[in-house]
C-alpha cells in the first residue's frame, strides 16, 4: 500500500458520497471482473480497478496494463460487434484509463418544443447513451489497512464533454477485502439528438463488495468475491438492484486461470446471468476472455491483453 498518510475524515467524506448515491446500470467493462458475475469491488486488483474500485490499486499489482474490447447482443439484435474498449495502465498511487461503454440516462422533454405540458409528456423517461471517458485515479492511505481514491474525470457523451469524479475506499486485512466505489458524482447531462429531448443525465452509482483470497496479501490460488448495488435503479426493463458472486482460480504458477460467476437483480423481474471467463499466460502477456448468458440484455463478451508484475 502507499506510505502516505492522510487525515481521517477523507474516509468520512468518501463513505458519504458512496451511501448517498444511488445504483448505477450494469457495466460490461473489465474481463476478469465479467468472468466473474460482475463481482469485483472488492478485488480490483489489476489496472480494471480505475472503473471498478481506484483504491483496489494499492493491493494489486505493482505495474499492470490491460486493452481490452468487448460487445453484447440485445434482444432482437443480431450484431455481435464491439461495444466497449478500455485501455489502463496502474502504477500505484497512480491509475490511468481510457474506456467507452453504454450506460442509461434520465432525460425529460425539453419544454421547449413540447406542444402541451400534460403530466405525460414531461415525466422522466430512461435512455440509452454512449460515453468515453478519460479517468485519472489518485491514491491515499488512510491507516495500514484503508486506502481511499478519487478519480476525477472527462467524460464525452453525444456533442459535449462533461467533468465528473468517482470515488472509492479499500479495507484490507489479511485474507479479506472490503470495498465500496461511488460514480457519478457530478450527475453530467448530455445533449442527445433525439428530436424533443432535453438533456440526458446519467445518474449517481454506488457498488459495495467483499472478497476473499487465499494468498492475499500477494497472489492468490483462488479468489472469491461478492457484490451488491447499494439502491434500486431504473431501467428500460424496470427497477432492479443487482447481486454478483463470483470465483477464481488460478492453475500451473499461475500460467492458467478459470473464473465464473452469476448476478441477478433482487428487485423486479431477476434477470440471472451467468458468466464463463479464461486467461493463459503467453509470452508475458495474459490472454484473456469471457462470456456471459442469460436474457437477450444480459449477453456479453470481451476479449483482453494484460500485463501484471
Amino acid at each position: 500500500m502507499p506510505s502516505n498518510r492522510c487525515n481521517p475524515s477523507l474516509l468520512a467524506v468518501v463513505l458519504s458520497l458512496a451511501f448517498i448515491a444511488q445504483a448505477e446500470a450494469q457495466s460490461s467493462l473489465g474481463v476478469r471482473a465479467n468472468g466473474m458475475g460482475g463481482a469485483f469491488v472488492g478485488v480490483a486488483d489489476d489496472a480494471t480497478a480505475v472503473y471498478w474500485n481506484p483504491a483496489g490499486l494499492a493491493t494489486g499489482a505493482i505495474v499492470s496494463l490491460n486493452v481490452e474490447l468487448g460487445g453484447s447482443r440485445p434482444a432482437g439484435a443480431t450484431d455481435w460487434g464491439p461495444k466497449t474498449a478500455l485501455v489502463a495502465f496502474s502504477l500505484p498511487p497512480l491509475g490511468l484509463a481510457y474506456y467507452r461503454q453504454g450506460a442509461y440516462g434520465v432525460a425529460t422533454p425539453d419544454s421547449a418544443v413540447a406542444a402541451s405540458q400534460s403530466r405525460e409528456e414531461v415525466r422522466s423517461s430512461v435512455h440509452a447513451i454512449t460515453t468515453s471517458t478519460v479517468a485519472v485515479s489518485l491514491l491515499q492511505s488512510v491507516s495500514d489497512h484503508i486506502v481511499v481514491s478519487a478519480t476525477p474525470k472527462l467524460v464525452w457523451g453525444g456533442d459535449s464533454v462533461r467533468p465528473d469524479v468517482d470515488a472509492s475506499v479499500m479495507v484490507a486485512a489479511n485474507r479479506f477485502r472490503l470495498g465500496m466505489v461511488a460514480r457519478h458524482l457530478a450527475s453530467p447531462t448530455f445533449k442527445q439528438d433525439d428530436a424533443g429531448l432535453a438533456e440526458v443525465e446519467l445518474e449517481r452509482g454506488a457498488r459495495i463488495g467483499g472478497g476473499w483470497g487465499s494468498g492475499w496479501p500477494g497472489y492468490s490460488r483462488v479468489v472469491v468475491a461478492v457484490d451488491g448495488d447499494l439502491m434500486r435503479r431504473v431501467t428500460p426493463g424496470g427497477e432492479r438492484r443487482d447481486v454478483a458472486a463470483g470465483v477464481e482460480t488460478w492453475w500451473r504458477e499461475r500460467r492458467f486461470a478459470l473464473r465464473g460467476g452469476v448476478r441477478g437483480s433482487t428487485v423486479g423481474e431477476v434477470r440471472t446471468a451467468a458468466s464463463v471467463g479464461a486467461s493463459a499466460l503467453v509470452a508475458g502477456f495474459y490472454l484473456e476472455g469471457y462470456v456471459a448468458a442469460g436474457q437477450a440484455d444480459e449477453r456479453s463478451w470481451s476479449l483482453g491483453l494484460r500485463y501484471s508484475f
